[in-house]
């Protein structure tokens, strides 16, 4: 599947660890395909146990069913 700019939006990749400890990085998502594309690294050594992820939009909205770019291949 091709990805257009068009369809795609800001939005925050959140990831929740070992406790509470929350990580919020940058991606692009797109809402008719429920993808999240492109998401920013971000430095997780020292944390062990991923509790929760999901996509946050720009109005505030939370995405927690969605599909990462690499589900797609």
């Amino acid at each position: 599947m091709s990805k257009t700019f068009n369809d795609m939006e800001n939005a925050t990749y959140v990831t929740v660890w070992d406790g509470g400890i929350e990580i919020r990085t940058r991606c692009l998502f797109n809402r008719a395909m429920s993808t999240v594309f492109d998401v920013e690294s971000a430095d997780v050594n020292g944390l062990d146990i991923l509790e929760d992820e999901y996509v946050e939009l720009a109005d505030g909205t939370e995405i927690r069913d969605f599909l990462n770019e690499d589900d797609l291949d």
